[in-house]
């Protein structure tokens, strides 16, 4: 078994989840930036406006707003993925509910500063994915423990140009922190090494930064237009890294080309690695086509393909793990529609659709990622002109996949049901 192949390919799933910062899309992007837009499957976010959450994902929406909004929220997510399968020594490697539940807050505010100039800054958490498996696990170097938190603070402005033109600009400062375990599994036994060895352990935080850009066409009350660019992101991520395998298999290992991962001993050393992650174009459209009806659509694209390769190296330069990945660019499309019943009430729906970027070839189960289809519905109610409150749920559902890790076959099925509330207020 190739052990530090499965490292580098654990790890390049857990540093794209932390420091991507989109919206949600298949691969390792997740974005529940409101409760609002969870209700239409994020649709038309880029021409939306309607709330301060807008300026997270178009600064230039920030024109739509004529006085101090503030928005607050959190989304629960209740994933349910499996795994199953049987090793080539025919034990079992059906593992339940490997994705533990999460909750993702949010906060929004937007400053007017006069007619043609708005300022806005919002705290989202863009990552809190995690999978779990038991230091047991017959697969124990594929599954082990994944754990992420991500922090990402944006600010923003937007000008108005205009009647009709508006521009926006963004910075974002993310902050992760991520911990990764993989366990010897039955791969070692013969080694004399315990199936809950622990062969790799690596844990670190770093800042990344980035950019992001927004245009907003408005042809009249009624019909707009967005267009949003996100930056490239570069991440010199550091963090510790340690293994149980003695070091003196390293060379045994560099020797006869083992695959197994570093050993350490158990001592903790010092790992290093860069990501250069994808950049992000969003096209994005709202039309009121009836007194009480509005349709919204959005088209995202990640140029994934960017990401070719991904190398870690100790502070002594040996390699901890090298990959090439060759991703594939990824879009993610979704249609919504939203009903303004009367001056309380608001109801709305959306479908969506998530192209995974990942090839079928680098798949793992640490992050089984596939396309997934997503149906959602929410609704808002206004107290007054000043105060509402937004409730979203969507159901989201992946197909199932076969993924190959060396000599393992696993099948995965997913599911997940987002529930969000937010609360708005105009000063």
């Amino acid at each position: 078994m190739n052990h530090k192949h499965l490292l580098k390919k654990s790890t390049l799933c857990t540093a794209l989840a932390l420091f991507s910062s989109s919206a949600l899309s298949s691969g390792f992007q997740l974005n529940e930036f409101s409760a609002i837009g969870l209700g239409r499957a994020y649709s038309g976010e880029g021409a939306m406006g309607d709330s301060a959450a807008s300026a997270s994902r178009n600064p230039a929406t920030m024109a739509l707003m004529d006085r101090p909004m503030f928005s607050i929220g959190a989304i629960f997510i209740d994933p349910d993925v499996d795994i199953t399968g049987k090793s080539p020594t025919g034990r079992s490697l059906n593992a339940s509910n490997i994705a533990p539940t999460q909750w993702i807050p949010d906060i929004h505010y937007v400053q007017p500063v006069s007619d043609n100039w708005w300022l806005g800054t919002s705290i989202t958490s863009n990552y809190g994915l995690a999978t779990e498996f038991n230091s047991g696990y017959t697969a124990g170097p594929y599954g082990g423990n994944t754990d992420l938190t991500t922090i990402n603070m944006n600010l923003s402005s937007a000008w108005r140009l205009n009647p009709h033109f508006s521009v926006g600009l963004g910075f974002d400062a993310v902050y992760a922190k991520a911990k990764i375990e993989r366990y010897a599994g039955e791969s070692l036994t013969s080694m004399g090494i315990p199936a809950d060895t622990q062969i790799t352990h690596l844990n670190g935080n770093k800042w990344g930064y980035g950019w992001n850009a927004g245009l907003l066409y408005e042809v009249n009350d009624n019909n707009r237009f967005g267009l949003t660019y996100r930056s490239e992101v570069k991440v010199d991520f550091k963090g510790n890294y340690r293994s149980s395998l003695p070091a003196s298999i390293n060379a045994l290992n560099q020797a006869y080309n083992l695959g197994l991962p570093y050993g350490t001993g158990g001592s903790t050393v010092p790992g290093a690695l860069s990501l250069h992650l994808p950049e992000i174009w969003e096209a994005s459209a709202y039309h009121k086509v009836a007194p009480k009806w509005a349709v919204h659509y959005s088209l995202t694209y990640t140029s994934w393909s960017q990401f070719k390769e991904l190398s870690a190296t100790g502070s002594n330069g040996e390699q901890l793990f090298y990959k090439n990945e060759s991703f594939k660019d990824a879009y993610r499309i979704a249609l919504g529609t939203s009903y303004f019943h009367d001056e309380h009430w608001t109801f709305r729906s959306g479908i969506a659709f998530d192209d995974s970027p990942v090839p079928a070839a680098t798949r793992s189960i640490s992050i089984p990622d596939q396309d997934r289809l997503w149906l959602s519905a929410g609704a808002s109610y206004a107290f007054n002109p000043d105060a509402s409150v937004d409730v979203g749920v969507s159901y989201m559902h992946g197909e199932k996949v076969t993924i190959q890790e060396e000599s393992y076959t696993f099948r995965s099925s997913g599911k997940a049901w987002l529930y969000g509330m937010g609360f708005n207020y105009k000063f």
